[in-house]
């Protein structure tokens, strides 16, 4: 008895070291199989970004709490020093993907139209449209930096729901920087898949 407890505690310790990763799905939701080469955030979203973006960070430590995070850049790094001292790394232009899952469906719209209003008041909203991209419905808005501290200037970000996540895209770029913003975040959106 005392070795099959001894058994089951380190399975245990085993399973919360690597994280109990599970496995992403088999299917999208647009009948794609599902690729090992997409950036799977929360095994939900799968991303097949487009080659000019390079996938940068994915992270799940709130997973706990249902809350995934990813980006992307496009450029060289450069140091960069914000307006409270902390270092960085900065690029021509950057890419967060941040899902959050909720308990109902009903959560999920009400997190993403906080999203959107929260990211009205803080931007010079420029353009608002209502767009389906590869299934997914999002309200998508373009826009300028209002604080003349961030290094970036201007936008493009996309908030949705998808069953019980809500969804936030947002995509910024410096002066300068080659492609529009809206194109950039529509293709980025156009390559994203969702679990069956």
């Amino acid at each position: 008895m005392r070795k099959l407890t001894l058994m089951a505690l380190i399975a245990s310790i085993f399973c919360c070291l690597t994280g109990c990763t599970q496995l992403p799905p088999e299917t999208a939701a647009d009948g794609a199989a599902w690729s090992d080469t997409w950036v799977t955030v929360g095994n939900i979203v799968g991303a097949d970004a487009p080659s000019w973006l390079e996938p940068k960070e994915n992270m799940d430590v709130l997973s706990a709490r249902g809350m995934y995070y990813a980006t992307w850049a496009s450029g060289e790094a450069v140091p960069y020093t914000d307006a409270e001292g902390d270092e960085a790394e900065l690029y021509s232009a950057q890419l967060y993907l941040l899902l959050a899952g909720y308990d109902s469906a009903a959560k999920a719209e009400a997190s993403a139209s906080d999203w959107l209003h929260m990211a009205s008041a803080q931007y010079n909203v420029t353009d608002t449209y209502t767009e389906s991209h590869n299934g997914q419905e999002f309200t998508v808005i373009t826009y300028t930096f209002s604080s003349e501290t961030n290094p970036f200037a201007k936008g493009a970000s996309a908030f949705g729901v998808y069953r019980n996540y809500a969804i936030s895209v947002e995509f910024s770029c410096q002066e300068g920087f080659d492609r529009d913003e809206l194109e950039s975040l529509r293709e980025f959106l156009e390559n994203c898949h969702y679990a069956v």
